[in-house]
């Protein structure tokens, strides 16, 4: 047993299947999307090669751009709202005694919902008429403070960006409490003891020694916002006036329904450039390092 585990063909026949499903579902794709952005094609005729026109046009391409800048939405208000908010639900939580199981299961319960009901869900809630909110703004204010919250281009994205973050978070303060709980009770004692407040024990103890998590959280609110996709398709569908479109979105659009698959192609592409250089921005920007105790 000990010389077959020497054995490097051991190890190789064990990644070789992984590697072969990351090759297949991953790298290919990437691949084809590639070749396929080189061409003028509607799926069904012969491809027409263009080559770059594609990747050209997407910069002079306004709901393209407008779509970009939704995405950007959506990571701005993850980095700015969410994850504060996690870190502070979650250094509340830690600091219970009593039902923090309950607690945890609480906020993690809309993760486990799936989008398609968490979008149902937000849009009776969105209904002018009969929705909850707005029936709640009529009983505090005037009808005319009622709001059409899903069909203002004002909003509209707004109102998804709420939704989406209610869903999400509560994954989020499932890694930043158990990292904050993993904090030795040593270093949090040996602090009360030098007279450390509960302000200053957050943000010179707590904050630097979870810092790795926050590392993690913010690169999954990249890939995720630049891909969100299901939530936004089913609460408006890239409307009004293209107003809540993201690139994943107008993707399908222009692959699916305008039968330009060079051009979806090309977008598809795009939208893995820019996670790819948003990641390595975010490596180099916080220079994760491992945190020692």
């Amino acid at each position: 047993m000990n010389k077959a585990l020497r054995n490097p063909i051991t190890y190789i026949a064990f990644i070789l299947p992984t590697l072969a499903l990351y090759a297949l579902f991953f790298v290919y794709p990437v691949i084809v999307s590639f070749i396929y952005g080189l061409y003028q094609w509607d799926g069904i005729t012969d491809k027409v090669f263009i080559g770059l026109d594609n990747f050209i046009r997407l910069w002079s391409d306004k709901v393209f751009l407008k779509s970009l800048l939704n995405n950007f939405y959506f990571l701005i208000f993850s980095l700015v709202v969410n994850i504060p908010l996690v870190f502070l639900i979650s250094i509340v939580i830690s600091k219970v005694s009593r039902l923090r199981d309950f607690y945890k299961s609480a906020v993690f319960v809309p993760v486990v919902i799936s989008t398609a009901t968490v979008a149902i869900l937000f849009g009776v809630l969105y209904n002018y008429d009969s929705g909850l909110i707005n029936q709640f703004i009529r009983l505090i204010f005037p009808d005319s403070w009622a709001r059409e919250w899903l069909s203002d281009p004002k909003l509209a994205i707004l109102s998804i960006l709420i939704a989406n973050a209610w869903q999400n978070v509560g994954f989020f303060i499932v890694l930043c409490l158990a990292a904050i709980l993993n904090i030795p009770k040593e270093i949090v004692e040996a602090a009360k003891i030098d007279g450390v407040n509960a302000w200053n024990e957050t943000w010179t103890i707590t904050l630097p020694l979870v810092r790795p998590i926050l590392f993690v959280m913010l690169l999954l609110s990249v890939s995720g916002t630049m891909k969100v996709l299901d939530i936004v398709q089913i609460m408006t569908n890239g409307g009004p006036f293209q107003s809540t479109e993201v690139m994943s979105t107008y993707m399908l659009k222009v692959g699916f329904r305008s039968m330009e698959l060079g051009y979806g192609s090309a977008i598809g592409v795009a939208m893995f450039l820019i996670i790819l250089v948003l990641t390595f921005i975010l490596n180099r920007v916080t220079k994760h390092e491992e945190v020692q105790y």
